[in-house]
């Protein structure tokens, strides 16, 4: 990689401000090319890397000499001083800069950041591999992005080594804390600038003030060379033979004051661009749906969208979400181990299918990753619970008796302690089974509650797989609404249409249709007098909703309205 990532470590205090991420610009053919070779150059740290507080205390001093710069170039608008372009775009951008840097202190925690595949080579050691790729791409592009780049950029590197499914989510993050990271060098640069043209006045100053010049410094910046230039046009003769001497020492660089004045405006319409670019490409991080990102490049979705059952794909993103994590679960944390995975998940699918089985819950690849074939998979692929999966596994094949026994054990450790109390400050026996006997039901209702407890933080909810209906629903998976209820009178069955009118309002789905299953109330008789109006009202109402109804559902609206039957345990005729 042109230039040393190793830098990126580095102490806190710098002689000088590093330079911005510039390398040749690439077209997106050629990124593709530095995708696969970094693909083949990288190489993985084997030992799990817990250096993760220097690269987050590189973000905290990103952010700090962001918010520096900040203010010093605000107090310069305050005093009217000279602003650069780039200047300028960091100051009108900055909430955006700063929104960005909170955003992704909270959403990439360091624990998350340990488990990252680090990389082993000397200058990038330790160094996350997702974020060593966010930087080259940022190098390459002068930090301008668009989705199609990044997607050629991430697919064309996994053509060579996959990415976990960590590192995929990690990806946006990583971006944005690239083009901060070059933000912030961008932001020296220019600070670097205006400390030039503010030597520049300073020595001027000193002129005036002399009556003579002073020995220029060692070094012209091309920054203090245009200022003393743009200056001396002031003080007439009395800088007559500064200016020989710049124009002397300009000319044994081969350099001319126009030249000079041209590299500044340059250098400056550079750092313009190159703000305004990490600018808008976090911008453009910030809106794109990453979720549509993350399964376009991941080849661990690629391959379960070849679920035999031809159902994974049809499933809402959550449910997606679940299965991938049951990969991570059962895999080595590297891309290529995942990868297994989920080859063997869809291949243990379409042996079943195949063998066209009675059970067809088992020619979907959920059976193997998350349901009742998850037990032949993992050894399949050789996967070892950790004690504390054993554990759990262990106390959920028990449930009931852990839970009550967890309870019982609680509560008789409450009741020894309340005895020994007793016993120690001189109690016999009777008191102490008497307090045993006032305490047990406060000991059981705390150990209840203890219990329960532990098992909601242990065994938090787990969401059950949805298909996705949002673009409707088909016509295989049709179904019906059926709203249970006693008719008890004319008002309150028009009561009832009403209600039934605004739910389908709200679900417009032709293949979704609904009813009323409906009782009368319970009677002395199978037959009363008001039975004939309700139930007219009724059928009325449902043949005015489907009148009603927009083209195509015609017939979405039933009733079925049950008859009284007689009860002989309630003496009654009821519904």
């Amino acid at each position: 990689m042109t230039g040393s990532l190793r830098r990126l470590f580095g102490p806190r205090q710098r002689r000088r401000a590093e330079s911005p991420l510039r390398a040749e610009l690439l077209s997106v053919e050629r990124l593709e090319e530095r995708a696969r070779g970094l693909a083949a150059s990288f190489t993985l740290e084997r030992a799990r890397d817990d250096r993760g507080q220097q690269f987050f205390a590189r973000v905290d001093e990103n952010a700090r000499v962001l918010r520096d710069a900040y203010r010093i170039l605000a107090d310069d608008v305050h005093r009217g001083e000279f602003l650069s372009p780039a200047a300028e775009w960091l100051l009108d951008n900055f909430h955006l800069i700063e929104s960005e840097i909170r955003s992704v202190q909270h959403d990439l925690p360091g624990r998350y950041y340990r488990e990252l595949p680090k990389l082993a080579p000397r200058e990038m050691s330790g160094m996350a591999r997702i974020y060593a790729m966010a930087l080259e791409l940022v190098r390459h592009t002068d930090g301008r992005f668009d989705r199609s780049q990044l997607v050629r950029f991430m697919a064309a590197y996994q053509t060579v080594t996959p990415l976990t499914i960590g590192e995929l989510w990690a990806w946006p993050g990583m971006l944005k804390l690239a083009l901060i990271e070059n933000l912030r060098r961008l932001a020296e640069e220019t600070l670097e600038g205006r400390a030039s043209r503010l030597n520049a006045d300073r020595y001027l100053d000193q002129i005036v003030e002399a009556g003579t010049a002073g020995p220029l410094p060692r070094v012209l910046e091309t920054a203090y060379v245009v200022r003393l230039l743009q200056r001396m046009r002031e003080y007439g003769p009395l800088v007559s033979p500064v200016r020989a001497e710049v124009e002397e020492r300009l000319a044994t660089q081969g350099m001319t004051a126009e030249d000079s004045i041209r590299t500044e405006h340059q250098a400056q319409a550079m750092g313009q661009v190159s703000v305004g670019n990490a600018i808008t490409s976090l911008r453009f991080c910030t809106a794109l749906d990453w979720t549509l990102y993350f399964e376009q490049v991941s080849l661990v979705e690629q391959v379960l969208q070849r679920d035999p059952a031809a159902v994974y794909g049809s499933m809402d993103f959550q449910s997606r979400d679940r299965y991938r994590q049951a990969v991570e679960e059962l895999a080595e944390p590297s891309g290529e181990a995942q990868l297994r995975v989920a080859l063997r998940s869809v291949e243990s699918a379409r042996e079943v299918a195949e063998r066209k089985s009675a059970d067809d819950r088992a020619a979907h690849v959920g059976y193997h990753l998350i349901g009742q074939g998850r037990r032949d998979l993992e050894t399949d692929v050789s996967y070892q619970p950790t004690f504390g999966g054993r554990l759990h596994r262990f106390l959920f094949a028990h449930a009931t008796a852990a839970y009550l026994g967890a309870i019982a054990l609680i509560t008789m450790l409450l009741l020894a302690c309340a005895v020994a109390y007793v016993r120690r400050v001189g109690g016999d026996v009777w008191w102490e089974g008497v307090t045993a006997l006032l305490l047990l039901l406060p000991a059981s209702e705390i150990a209840i509650a203890a219990v329960q407890r532990l098992a909601a933080l242990t065994s938090p909810p787990r969401r059950l797989p949805r298909i996705d209906f949002t673009g409707g629903v088909p016509a295989q998976h049709r179904t019906m609404v059926v709203i249970p209820t006693l008719l008890t009178s004319v008002s309150g069955v028009t009561e009832l249409i009403e209600h039934l009118e605004v739910l389908a309002l709200g679900n417009s789905d032709p293949n979704v249709h609904f009813a009323i299953l409906s009782d009368f109330t319970d009677a002395p008789a199978a037959v009363m007098p008001a039975d004939d109006a309700i139930l007219a009202a009724a059928t009325a109402g449902i043949t005015a909703l489907n009148a009603r109804a927009e083209p195509g559902r015609t017939g979405s609206f039933h009733l079925f309205h049950r008859v009284r039957q007689w009860n002989a345990g309630e003496e009654s005729w009821i519904g």
